[in-house]
């Protein structure tokens, strides 16, 4: 399996892409590349730093038939180190736990596979950080999972498949449109009600509307953190993955166009409400959506995922804008101890102003 580490050229480090100074910077020797040199870099050395192999299991396990509980599994060894990590067949890049090296690989983004265009990271690590502690702050009936440094500083930057689809939307909008009007005579209430008819048509042109790409990160969630800065893209590099994690697409573009088509449909309908001061009774609509081009992109997103009896609470960060979404629930033991805490306090205090007053 064709693979590669990005490293240090000056002390053979692993060099990370650095998405505060938007360049690739050794945090050993200090030494910092621009995207210019990092080009020329890679277009010299294709040579692989990483060893895949299948893993051998025994009959027994049942990774010899790979199913959706249980996929695929590939196993690596870390040159640097030589430990040896586990991953699915749709990890494209990932860490060794041991010494830090990011390892591509590159085969799982070959071909079909081979994303057009990345929108690199442009928030940190530590941002991400800030803007978790941000969304929990106050929520002091949260369970205690949620504010272990140890699980904090599992955030990790994770470059997550998507398709950007190119195309347009038309249709027709009609229906009846009361307005009402009432005032009072003598002692009578009259009510005017004028009835209009409205029909409303029209086009609207979609440029790069996506849609997630992999069946491991939920869909609106995905939808939630939007909307990226396609100004952004980049021709994709491999570089670009050096110091984070990367998934291959799982849903083909095909599987997602009615996604992307109900997208762009939604997004006419509402325009054409906008059109229309009052609300219609019993609308019709016609619309209809056509799919021009689709391209294929990995996009920054920094996620955390905290598990409390085995269910998984999801926080999720824009690696490009910031904008965060996060699952943080509340603690039904700290809830009932609080409750019990208030209730005694009110309690003490009324039987005080009782014992002082009276």
């Amino acid at each position: 399996m064709d693979t590669t580490v990005l490293k240090c050229p000056g002390c053979n480090s692993p060099l990370p892409y650095n998405a505060e100074r938007g360049l690739w910077k050794c945090e050993y020797c200090g030494s910092e590349y621009t995207r210019e040199q990092i080009l020329e870099l890679t277009a010299q050395k294709s040579d692989s730093d990483i060893d895949i192999k299948k893993p051998e299991y025994k009959e027994e396990t049942d990774f010899n038939q790979p199913s959706e509980d249980q996929p695929e599994l590939n196993l690596y060894r870390c040159k640097n180190c030589g430990a040896e990590m586990v991953t699915d067949q749709n990890t494209a890049s990932t860490f060794c736990v041991y010494c830090g090296s990011t390892g591509i690989l590159k085969s799982r983004l070959e071909g079909k596979f081979r994303p057009k265009y990345i929108i690199p990271f442009a928030t940190t690590k530590q941002q991400a950080i800030d803007a978790y502690n941000g969304l929990r702050k106050g929520r002091f009936l949260a369970p205690n999972e949620f504010g272990k440094k140890e699980n904090i500083e599992k955030i990790t930057g994770v470059y997550i498949p998507f398709w950007l689809y190119d195309g347009f939307s038309q249709g027709v909008l009609e229906g009846e449109r009361h307005d009402k009007t009432s005032w009072r005579s003598g002692d009578y209430i009259i009510t005017k009600t004028d009835v209009y008819h409205e029909l409303r048509a029209g086009k609207e042109d979609f440029e790069k509307v996506p849609a997630d790409g992999s069946k491991k990160f939920d869909d609106d969630l995905m939808d939630s953190i939007e909307p990226f800065n396609f100004s952004a893209l980049e021709p994709f590099n491999y570089s670009f993955l050096s110091g984070f994690l990367a998934e291959k697409y799982d849903v083909s573009a095909e599987e997602n166009t009615k996604r992307a088509t109900l997208r762009m449909n939604n997004s006419l309908q509402q325009s054409l409400y906008n059109t229309i001061h009052g609300t219609l009774v019993s609308p019709h609509k016609r619309l209809d959506c056509s799919i021009k081009n689709v391209d294929y992109a990995l996009l920054p997103v920094w996620m955390l995922n905290t598990f409390v009896k085995d269910k998984a609470h999801t926080f999720a960060m824009n690696g490009q804008t910031g904008k965060i979404i996060g699952d943080i629930p509340i603690d039904s033991g700290k809830s009932v101890r609080y409750f019990i805490f208030l209730t005694a306090l009110g309690f003490a205090i009324a039987a005080l102003i009782d014992y002082i007053f009276f």
